[in-house]
């Protein structure tokens, strides 16, 4: 088993939970702890950095229920939003509110509780009396960089939001305003740029999770190309505010900011390949190396992630007997009835770089049709889905992932989820990747792309593109190839959170017409049934629901809680 805790001293903390759940990061909490107790030795302390490090780095995890575990593909079009009680479903069907929880994946508040978690660790981290400076000062750069995460987070999906800069005191008012998107970028980039300045290139087996100074070029790298997207990079807003518009766009349309995002991508790449020992797999076997890349725990394409173990045992009926796997797993991280939708099905391309064809809405076709036209597609489908009646390709042979133990009823879709769980055969736990050294490679090639560097954005474009499997992209039309980076994003990067984010700072034309809104079509079965588990005779497309968008949208809104203690302004159109 490799090594998953952050910290040795994880072995003692997870003691103190249930059995049927073990929690890396977690620090026991108690009345009589205090700041003094908690860092008076390195042994404390390290407690205090797991805590940090697994609240910090949960951002978008799931937050209120195992089954609304990606929601961020269900507002994007990429799966079904399941069943009707999900968080998904209002927020697809009616959009998102500022009230009643309906306004994103983890809940705003909590965003604070989190970052004075690190401060406080950074400022207090000078007390351990039996830790050398240089460890430290590392400490207090893996908290800057712990905060500019959470930061970085919220910038993409609010805009302009209060700036803590210390661990707030009981007499300092919590009320404070939002700042200007200039001043939050400004930030993360301050709290990155400090942090590699200090954080090591590597560190030593026991310590695999931690803060590099490539997660934290990444962190800001990441800030920096949702500056350079359309919707902040511009002088008018997508819907007014008036006064405070530089609450949501930076005021200006300014060409250098893709190249200030170029800069950070490659400084990202070169510190990953040269001193980080990461790598992009390429080793010839597509769909394994993309298998690995995304579903291996702990290997050299993971920047960061956000490693948790649950081993969630049920015993509940027929459930009993479920493997932990992508219908059922752990953190149902693919929640039943969840599954792919044709929306998201035509980003992929065929084995040899065409596209498919599928068949128009409500024509029926023979199901061995389904069989052939799924068994046609390219690597990263393949270990990304699971298609009925067939086998799972990404743990091949295993009793585990066979048609029959990862069936369970879904109803209508194009096919099971079954990315994160290469070659996992048993395994009930599995390491979210937060960054991939891919997502670097893309972000230049699409910063490149926009300074009108065509060849240097095919070559950072076809590392990824070509290591699918396919043949390389040749196109050096702008806005051909940045239709082209744009579904890279799409099918490299399904289900890793970046979608539903992606497609609004893109402002894309169709936005409302069959991405977060519009028609969301998946396949029935048997026609116009649920699929079965075997014997299915014919499938056709159709019209699941129509979902909602609206302007609004671009941004979350800060919850209505939040916004009647008179602190904040909301976004506009909430």
């Amino acid at each position: 088993m490799k090594q998953l805790a952050y910290f040795l001293v994880i072995l003692i903390l997870v003691t103190g939970f249930c059995a049927c759940e073990k929690n890396f990061l977690q620090m026991p909490i108690s009345s009589t702890t205090t700041v003094d107790s908690v860092f008076s030795t390195t042994v404390k302390a390290d407690g205090a950095i797991a805590n940090a490090y697994y609240d910090c780095l949960s951002q978008g995890i799931p937050f209120t229920n195992v089954w609304n575990a990606m929601i961020q593909e269900n507002l994007s079009g990429g799966m079904n939003y399941g069943y009707s009680w999900t968080l998904s479903e209002p927020m697809t069907l009616s959009g998102m509110t500022a009230a009643g929880g309906n306004e994103d994946m983890d809940g705003y508040s909590q965003n604070f509780v989190y970052i004075r978690q690190a401060w406080l660790v950074n400022e207090n981290i000078d007390e351990v009396t039996d830790m050398d400076a240089a460890d430290k000062a590392s400490v207090k750069g893996e908290m800057l960089a712990l905060i500019a995460y959470r930061y970085e987070q919220m910038f993409i999906m609010y805009g302009g939001v209060p700036i803590i800069s210390k661990a707030l005191l009981p007499t300092d008012s919590l009320t404070i305003p939002r700042a200007p998107l200039t001043t939050v970028l400004d930030s993360i980039v301050s709290w990155c740029d400090q942090a590699i300045s200090v954080l090591p290139s590597t560190w030593a087996a026991q310590w695999n999770g931690r803060m590099t100074k490539t997660a934290a070029m990444a962190i800001k790298a990441k800030a920096l190309l949702y500056a350079a997207r359309p919707l902040f990079n511009t002088a008018t807003p997508y819907l007014s505010m008036g006064a405070n518009n530089n609450l949501i766009c930076l005021g200006t349309a300014d060409a250098t900011r893709w190249q200030t995002a170029l800069t950070a991508s490659e400084a990202e790449i070169t510190e990953a390949t040269t001193n980080g020992g990461l790598q992009i797999i390429n080793t010839g076997n597509p769909a394994a190396d993309y298998g690995t890349a995304t579903g291996t725990p702990s290997n050299p394409e993971v920047i960061l992630a956000w490693k948790n173990i649950d081993q969630i045992l049920f015993d509940a009926g027929n459930w009993a007997n479920l493997p932990m796997n992508a219908f059922y797993n752990c953190r149902v991280w693919e929640a039943q009835g969840n599954v792919l939708t044709t929306n998201q099905l035509q980003n992929y391309y065929k084995a040899d770089g065409t596209n498919q064809t599928w068949p128009a809405v409500g024509v029926v076709t023979a199901f061995s049709d389904y069989t052939a036209r799924t068994e046609a597609m390219e690597p990263r489908f393949q270990i990304t889905f699971q298609p009925w009646e067939q086998n799972a390709a990404s743990n091949p042979g295993d009793v585990n992932w066979t048609n029959a133990a990862t069936f369970g009823g879904q109803g209508f879709g194009c096919a099971r989820v079954t990315k994160f769980w290469y070659l996992a055969s048993g395994r009930t736990w599995m390491e979210f990747p937060l960054f991939r050294l891919a997502s670097a490679y893309l972000s230049s090639a699409e910063a490149y792309n926009e300074t009108g560097q065509s060849a240097q954005a095919l070559q950072r474009l076809n590392v990824i593109h070509q290591r699918a499997g396919l043949p390389a992209i040749t196109t050096t039309d702008q806005d051909s190839l940045r239709s082209i980076i744009q579904r890279e994003w799409a099918v490299e990067f399904y289900d890793e959170q970046y979608r539903l984010h992606d497609v609004k700072h893109w402002m894309l034309p169709s936005i409302g017409t069959g991405i977060i809104g519009g028609p969301i079509r998946a396949f029935a079965f048997n026609n116009g049934g649920s699929v079965i588990e075997t014997g299915n005779t014919n499938y056709n497309d159709n019209v699941l629901y129509t979902a909602f968008w609206s302007p609004q949208e671009y941004l979350n809104p800060f919850p209505t809680t939040e916004i009647n203690k008179g602190y904040l302004i909301q976004n506009p159109g909430y």
